[in-house]
């Protein structure tokens, strides 16, 4: 990332930074996404991870101005950390006892949000460091995120996003500036449309118990996941919304070998029980939350040679396929 773009956020960071008892530090820009990111780093203390919680796009929500919907997030890592043995991006409470640093911002309409993680090491979870043993503990993994969300008492004023109804009405209409302009065929438009309908029609037929649905993670791909000596950790908590657990599943399946999958589903068995028609539920959560993928990359300038090639590849290979009943991943 160019460093021009890192400049107007360096102030910031230095005055959230200063709200904690974190003393010669050091700040390492990292990327802009759903956040910006910068490493802290200081002696005696080890490393954290700093996040601003302001988007590269607009299309990637406006959750990050809410510090209650920042707050939340923290709150449930902070629960996993205490209740399970997974390694995780443990939050920092700052000098006030509070999870979310609001930062004032010159010219700015309100304050922005920053919050403080200890830093997770590992490496970037690649392909070529997937195995059978991998797949096996990210298996594992979302199971115990999910029977923990399933017997969590969520506190008072817990507010996350929600996977729901609205949400994939919202993100097909998302797509719609693609279809007028061309980027998006009729053709294709029209795929994602009829998959999105039997989405719906699927989650009007659910029942919303704590054994299948709850708080998530909603952003279980490899990017988000680092490698450490042969154990796999998941990161990034950025995304967790309210949904349907196998809505996890459909985008953690999505990035991953074919020839994996079984390994993935018995490490997830192995902890947790998998609901009756599963396999439709994830191979169409797989397809709505692509659809919700391209709502992203619609507004963003950086994302348009990966809309114009992915569009006809989902639409095709996937979208086409759960539309007609035919299982792509599960036959």
């Amino acid at each position: 990332m160019a460093e021009r773009e890192q400049l107007p956020y360096i102030d910031v960071a230095r005055q959230a930074v200063a709200e904690y008892d974190i003393k010669g530090y050091s700040l390492t820009f990292i990327r802009h996404s759903d956040n910006v990111t910068f490493r802290v780093e200081s002696p005696g203390l080890g490393a954290y991870l700093l996040r601003i919680h302001v988007p590269v796009t607009g299309a990637m929500g406006a959750h990050g101005a809410d510090p209650t919907v920042v707050n939340s997030e923290l709150l449930w890592l902070e629960a996993l950390s205490r209740d399970t043995d997974l390694v995780l991006q443990k939050p920092v409470r700052n000098r006030a006892g509070v999870l979310v640093t609001s930062v004032p911002v010159a010219d700015a309409a309100a304050p922005v949000n920053c919050t403080l993680l200890h830093w997770v090491e590992g490496r970037p979870y690649h392909r070529d460091l997937e195995s059978e043993e991998t797949a096996r503990q990210i298996g594992e993994i979302l199971a115990t995120l999910h029977r923990h969300a399933s017997q969590w008492e969520i506190p008072a004023g817990f507010k996350r996003p929600r996977r729901d109804i609205a949400y994939f009405e919202g993100v097909l209409r998302g797509v719609q500036p693609a279809l007028q302009d061309g980027r998006i065929s009729p053709a294709d438009y029209s795929e994602f449309e009829r998959s999105i309908a039997l989405l719906i029609e699927m989650l009007r037929s659910l029942d919303e118990n704590r054994q299948t649905y709850g708080i998530m993670h909603a952003d279980a791909h490899k990017g988000n996941m680092l490698y450490h000596e042969g154990h796999i950790r998941l990161i990034d908590f950025s995304f967790c919304a309210f949904g349907d657990f196998m809505f996890d599943l459909g985008i953690c399946l999505s990035d991953m070998r074919e020839g994996r999958h079984r390994a993935f589903l018995e490490g997830y068995q192995s902890l947790r029980a998998l609901p009756d028609g599963h396999r439709q539920l994830i191979e169409g959560f797989f397809v709505g939350a692509m659809v919700g993928t391209f709502s992203f990359w619609v507004a963003n300038p950086r994302a348009q040679d990966m809309l114009v090639a992915q569009v006809p590849r989902i639409a095709r290979e996937y979208a086409s396929k759960f539309n007609r009943g035919v299982g792509f991943w599960f036959s």
